[in-house]
């Protein structure tokens, strides 16, 4: 079992502007080696094994704006693959243990989709978990 961080930066002002998160969005994560692709984009697919424990952490690009995660929806969090929340001691930071369904072969993918909020407006856009 690894821990897996992912950094999703955020180009907050061209977020707000276009109101389009997703074309804003630069996602990153420690397991290229393992597989993870999309890097770069709002379609990061995260690669991990069962048991893996993933971090999300979010930045934006402009010092001078503020964004923070809100919360984590979708097919992977309904399903209970992953249970994301705040880490008491890192603020702004969410982890959750990937536990995908018995059974699940190498190359299944899960969407979720992560909650943020925008100098005070509510976005959304849904990245992937890839199994190892």
């Amino acid at each position: 079992m690894a821990s897996v961080n992912v950094l999703v930066a955020v180009d907050v002002e061209g977020a707000l502007t276009s109101g389009n998160l997703e074309a804003n969005t630069y996602m990153v994560d420690t397991n290229k080696y393992a597989g993870s692709g999309f890097e770069g984009t709002a379609e990061l697919m995260t690669t991990l094994g069962t048991g893996d424990v993933i971090i999300w952490s979010v930045a934006p690009i402009d010092p001078g704006t503020n964004i923070k995660i809100t919360g984590f929806s979708g097919q992977a969090v309904t399903d209970n693959y992953i249970n994301p929340v705040p880490d008491p001691l890192s603020a702004g930071v969410w982890e959750s243990r990937f536990q995908p369904p018995g059974g699940a072969g190498s190359g299944a993918t899960y969407q979720y989709t992560l909650s943020f909020s925008l100098e005070g407006k509510a976005m959304t856009f849904d990245p992937f978990l890839v199994v190892k």
